[in-house]
């Protein structure tokens, strides 16, 4: 079986796992309010200077990095409820909204000094990507995506294991180091489906816009696009989840194929 395939099996089992909790996509949904209104607090009450920002000055850069730490915490903090409830389900429990918040509120001291890191390095590549030069961009983006998937493990680690921020970053590093295929192919999949069904939406609402249908579409193509949102958010916990308990604790979770599992995680040689 190639990993494309595996993969995709993967994403399609990782579905019929959360179609069991449905209730865990209420996480990312409260996730999107609660950033909204964050983001609309900051804005209305800092009012970013754009001048400021590119001149890097301390009175601008200040309340942006502020900014990111609470939206990272806020990210994080849902993003760690979904895999927290996801890893209940797969221990063969039944997750409830309240369970799983409760799991990422247990984790909140790792969660916001794990926020820090983040925003620290994002402001920090930002920084110096609007000061390179072409080629400097272009190495600054690889900077990011070697971030990426480095931190692919994190917020796993963080709700999942007790452990300092140096050693959960750690932690995340070898585990995407034995899973790297999986990791890098799945996501990739999940985001090539989401695409696809981003362009599906967009399609659709374009053509009765274009039949005259008009305003009310538009309202129920948002609806849609939010629902996209929150379902694929969720689904990426789940499938995050699912990845991790295996390679970490090794055991088969309800929902799927252990030899899928098991092919999945054969390691790498050394």
């Amino acid at each position: 079986m190639s990993r494309i395939e595996r993969s995709f099996r993967l994403m399609a089992q990782s579905y019929r796992v959360l179609t069991q909790d449905k209730e865990l996509m209420v996480l990312p949904l409260m996730s999107g309010i609660v950033m909204l209104g964050v983001m609309a607090t900051f804005f209305w009450g800092f009012g970013f200077d754009e001048r400021a920002m590119r001149a890097h000055r301390a009175e601008a850069m200040l309340p942006m990095f502020l900014l990111y730490v609470v939206t990272y915490t806020v990210g994080l903090f849902f993003q760690a409820a979904v895999v927290a409830g996801a890893t209940e389900r797969l221990r063969g429990g039944d997750p409830t909204v309240g369970s799983a918040l409760a799991a990422a509120g247990r984790r909140i001291g790792a969660i916001l000094a794990w926020a820090v890191v983040a925003a620290t390095v994002g402001v920090v590549l930002r920084m110096i990507q609007e000061r390179a030069g072409f080629i400097g961009k272009i190495l600054v983006g690889l900077v990011g995506v070697v971030w990426s998937l480095a931190t692919f493990f994190i917020v796993p680690v963080l709700v999942l294991e007790d452990r300092s921020i140096v050693d959960s970053f750690r932690r995340s590093v070898r585990t995407f180091q034995d899973t790297w295929g999986e990791s890098v192919v799945g996501s990739t999949s999940l985001g090539v489906a989401a695409a696809c069904a981003w362009i599906t939406l967009v399609a659709i609402v374009g053509l009765f816009v274009w039949a005259g249908l008009g305003l009310p579409v538009v309202v129920v193509g948002i609806a849609a696009g939010v629902l996209l949102a929150i379902f694929f958010s969720a689904l990426q916990g789940v499938f995050v989840a699912s990845l991790y308990r295996y390679a970490t604790e090794g055991h088969q979770s309800s929902g799927y194929d252990p030899d899928l599992l098991s092919s999945a995680f054969a390691p790498k040689s050394r």
